[in-house]
């Protein structure tokens, strides 16, 4: 049986804690501050806000540094590892993926990497598949197969929480926010399959927006059902929302179990830090 090393980077939102009592290795995903960089696995939300909105810090996100990557496979490749399955978060929103394999080119280690397709939770779940699946003692090849099988299975709404910080990214112009603020619009996205952010639709309020979200959630739960019965419903630093979100689907869906949980701060950058998402994977 071959000795596995498990990698994904801080997109999956696992915590310190966590991913080493799976023995998951976190490459993390770099923040640009002000020309400054930051680990991101380093950097709090509170102090991103701080930068952003206190300080008035421009902030970007970047890719792994190369290096580190290089190093991590060579390191693992000397402790006897036989291979590494490295989950990413989706090639439509950073270019880990293809790092990744680049990085493990130049170790001369075998790594699987897998574009998740997504990001946040519904990666950590393809892990948490992956490690259960390797514990049943299928190979490398059987369990990226699974995960690449269970990826299409995931759905993420969220509500755009700052026209401004999307507009900085370029992902939106300036009339586009300047409608949406006039109008009290609160866009919601999503990611397609590939795990490109598309649109989803445009609400007149944040009452709107969760509504939604929940009919979308009551509409999938119903054809496919929801794994583990569980969704992720996730804030950036609007508790408050969160809460309100969270109440909304308890009366529509008591019977589900809601896990509320924080974005890592690479999404505070692009959609602000008044975000609200929910994220679930098929059964």
């Amino acid at each position: 049986m071959s000795k596995i090393a498990w990698i994904t980077d801080s997109m999956a939102n696992f915590s310190k804690e966590e991913a080493a009592r799976l023995g998951v290795d976190i490459v993390p995903i770099q923040l640009i501050v002000d020309g400054s960089g930051y680990s991101e696995v380093d950097l709090s939300l509170e102090d991103l806000h701080r930068y952003m909105i206190d300080q008035k810090k421009e902030a970007k996100t970047s890719q792994p540094i190369f290096g580190d990557f290089i190093a991590r496979y060579e390191r693992l490749k000397e402790e006897g590892y036989d291979c590494a399955i490295a989950v990413h978060c989706s090639n439509g929103l950073s270019s880990t993926v293809k790092n990744s394999n680049a990085a493990a080119e130049a170790a001369d280690f075998k790594v699987y990497t897998v574009d998740s397709h997504a990001a946040l939770e519904a990666q950590q779940e393809l892990v948490r598949l992956g490690l259960a699946a390797e514990a049943e003692g299928k190979s490398a090849e059987e369990i990226v197969a699974l995960i690449e099988a269970w990826r299409d299975k995931k759905n993420f709404f969220m509500i755009i929480g700052n026209m401004e910080t999307m507009r900085r990214g370029g992902r939106v112009s300036s009339g586009e926010m300047f409608l949406a603020n006039i109008l009290n619009i609160k866009p919601i996205i999503t990611l397609d399959e590939t795990g490109k952010v598309i649109p989803f639709k445009k609400a007149r309020s944040l009452k709107k927006a969760y509504a939604e979200m929940v009919t979308e959630l009551e509409r999938r739960h119903a054809a496919k059902g929801i794994h583990n019965n569980r969704v992720f419903v996730q804030t950036a630093l609007a508790p408050d929302m969160q809460a309100d979100f969270v109440a909304l689907i308890q009366a529509k869906l008591p019977d589900i179990e809601i896990v509320k949980t924080r974005f890592c701060p690479s999404i505070a950058v692009h959609a602000g830090f008044e975000t609200v998402g929910v994220l679930w994977l098929d059964a």
